[in-house]
């Protein structure tokens, strides 16, 4: 993770992080309007149910209501395992490819929160309410290694950690149109935790009770902060993947690991975009760089699809 979250940059400053004026949200609709502005369709709440073949090309989508929607070109930002093992018929793909699929890992569990406070936390390392600049950056809850080690371990034996890693950003400090004057939010970046709790439990019998302990984590540290919270929304590892298709609430797509990296995202001889049918491209998390909202898997796969338009690899559809 380390490794991948040194690759980009922000306004020329290497590993850096920023944040988006109007939320995350404001950057897939800066996307929809240019898209649309160029003639691009959109269709929101609109699940597919099975990508289409015709012997070795992708053809179009099945929706879950059952409407067929035929193209040129099929591209997807799922999760490889997702789109593989759950979007096409197990004969439409070479056995070796599906069966190397399957072995694709996906295991950083996540649990995230969102809250909405009535006041700036106030630390007791750095006491204050008034906007500082701390409040502006990550802030992160973490003291030492053995810390951090035990939070590790607490996930893998007992399925959250007691004492969790937190990462805190509070971008109304920075973004004045994300919550009422003098009001602000903040998102809390909880680990660890595991994707599937031990005894087959379920998470949504856990995630309040977990997400009181995130905050007890940081009241400590900021003893306003557990009255200051107004309301919060809750995302634990499973409501991540029933929501967003995260499987494992795996925010990566896949483990970051050397060999899920560079050209083996998702795997040797598919680190170029292109799936193993003619007319079928990736995009998301699962193909390089990874992770993170950068627009580079994007923009890679875009060139490599003009690519194939400019040299007749792809037929245009009516």
């Amino acid at each position: 993770v380390l490794l991948h979250h040194v690759f980009g940059e922000v306004n020329g400053k290497r590993g850096a992080w920023g944040h988006a004026i109007g939320g995350m949200g404001a950057i897939t609709q800066a996307m929809a309007r240019a898209a649309t502005a160029r003639g691009a369709l959109i269709r929101v709440s609109t699940a597919v149910r099975e990508v289409l073949v015709e012997g070795d090309r992708a053809v179009g989508v099945l929706t879950e209501s059952g409407e067929s929607l035929r193209a040129a070109a099929v591209i997807s930002n799922l999760n490889p395992k997702l789109l593989y093992l759950d979007m096409f018929a197990p004969e439409a793909l070479p056995p070796e490819f599906r069966e190397h699929i399957s072995h694709w890992r996906c295991g950083s569990g996540t649990f995230r929160m969102n809250v909405a406070l009535a006041e700036l936390p106030d630390f007791s390392c750095l006491p204050g309410r008034a906007p500082a600049d701390h409040h502006t950056a990550g802030i992160i809850i973490a003291p030492t290694l053995a810390y951090m080690e035990r939070a590790y371990f607490d996930a893998r034996t007992l399925g959250w950690s007691r004492a969790p890693i937190i990462e805190l950003v509070i971008p109304s400090t920075l973004d004045d149109t994300l919550a009422p004057r003098g009001k602000h939010v903040a998102s809390l970046f909880c680990q660890h935790v595991a994707p599937q709790l031990p005894a087959g439990e379920s998470w949504d019998a856990h995630r309040e009770a977990v997400a009181d302990l995130m905050i007890d984590t940081v009241n400590a540290y900021a003893p306003n902060f557990k009255a200051a919270v107004l309301g919060r929304q809750i995302m634990s590892p499973l409501d991540l993947e029933r929501t967003f298709g995260l499987i494992g609430g795996d925010i990566s797509h896949g483990t970051l690991s050397l060999d899920q990296l560079f050209c083996a995202r998702p795997m040797l001889g598919y680190g170029n975009y292109r799936g193993p049918l003619q007319g079928l491209y990736m995009c998301g998390a699962g193909t390089h760089p990874g992770g993170g909202v950068t627009g580079a898997a994007g923009h890679n796969a875009a060139r490599e699809i003009l690519s194939d338009f400019r040299h007749g690899r792809l037929r245009r559809v009516a």
